[in-house]
């Protein structure tokens, strides 16, 4: 061949190989230009109480996209962590006047202990995992509204180390910062260092195969989905404490935001692939767009609209993502 038959060839290739790490990594450039395009749209982005403020507001939400993505990687979905995240601030609520320890304690059994009957309606009767967990999410708000009558439950009586939970500062950095960073942190050991994270991904990837390699499935989907519901009450100690009101909506259609920035930051719907440091671009990338929606007062009907927009997005970047890697 000349010279001159190999240049499109080349010139495909390169094209390609550019496409190719563009979807592997468009979670990154999509967060970069859109912080790009917020500080020139409003002076007041890079501001750094704005700064601080976004990261406050998309701590919950990291927290409960960890748990998503553990469960997404499992070839799961679970559509109750925001209605587990509005149960556990309830019992915050109730129990406050008990102690804030005890409310703390409780609330965080509590989740863990829908999770496990999500994980039980999955594996012993069978259910699959959205009518399970859809379920659960319209069984958890039900018991939230009838435990506040659809009130808001004020907690007079807290004390300042609670309420320092969801608006206190370490040094500089906001507490629930601290809180999603050690959850994501160990989401992240959970997922590439131990055995757990191994059978995960290995179910996700061809559970029947992993069931023939001795890999306990039904155990371990258990623990996931008590796993996605504790990290649900961990939020939800964080919204009520920063709130300090136990509000009966709390966590409404979180699990749609979770479900976004687990798919954005480039986890897999077919399961076995993905990880949590790309959810937190997810995150990101959600939090920033809100943010800057609202610097600019933008319609919150209109931000529904974009959300659904995105989660399509998410979807389609997906399987483009993983059509490159195959």
């Amino acid at each position: 061949m000349t010279e001159s038959s190999l240049t499109p060839v080349r010139e495909h290739n390169t094209l390609r190989a550019a496409t190719s790490f563009l979807l592997r990594n468009s979670h990154i450039v999509a967060l970069i230009v859109l912080l790009a395009v917020a500080s020139l749209a409003s002076p007041y982005f890079l501001g750094t109480r704005n700064i601080m403020n976004v990261l406050r507001g998309a701590a919950p939400m990291l927290i409960v996209s960890a748990g998503m993505t553990i469960v997404i990687i499992s070839r799961g979905i679970d559509l109750s962590v925001g209605s587990i995240l509005g149960f556990s601030a309830m019992l915050i609520g109730v129990l406050m006047p008990y102690g804030a320890g005890i409310a703390i304690v409780a609330a965080l059994i509590g989740g863990t202990i829908l999770g496990l009957i999500n994980g039980l309606l999955i594996t012993k009767l069978r259910l699959q995992p959205f009518i399970a967990t859809l379920a659960m999410l319209i069984a958890a708000r039900g018991f939230v509204y009838i435990a506040t009558d659809g009130a808001n439950i004020v907690m007079r009586d807290s004390p300042a180390w609670f309420k320092a939970i969801g608006s206190g500062y370490l040094w500089t950095v906001p507490i629930p910062v601290l809180i999603a960073f050690f959850v994501w942190l160990y989401a992240a050991y959970l997922l590439s260092w131990s055995r757990l994270g191994r059978h995960i991904y290995a179910i996700g990837a061809n559970e029947e195969a992993a069931r023939l390699y001795g890999i306990p499935c039904d155990l371990v989907k258990i623990k996931v989905y008590a796993l996605a519901a504790l990290f649900s009450a961990i939020a939800g100690i964080i919204m009520a404490s920063r709130l300090n009101v136990a509000e009966p909506n709390v966590g409404q259609l979180m699990e749609l935001d979770a479900i976004s920035a687990t798919l954005i930051g480039g986890t897999s719907l077919d399961g076995g692939i993905g990880g949590v440091l790309g959810t937190v671009f997810g995150v990101l990338i959600l939090a920033v767009l809100s943010n800057i929606l609202n610097l600019l007062n933008i319609s919150p009907f209109v931000q529904m609209v974009l959300q659904g927009v995105i989660i399509v997005i998410a979807v389609v970047m997906s399987e483009m993502r993983y059509r490159a890697k195959s």
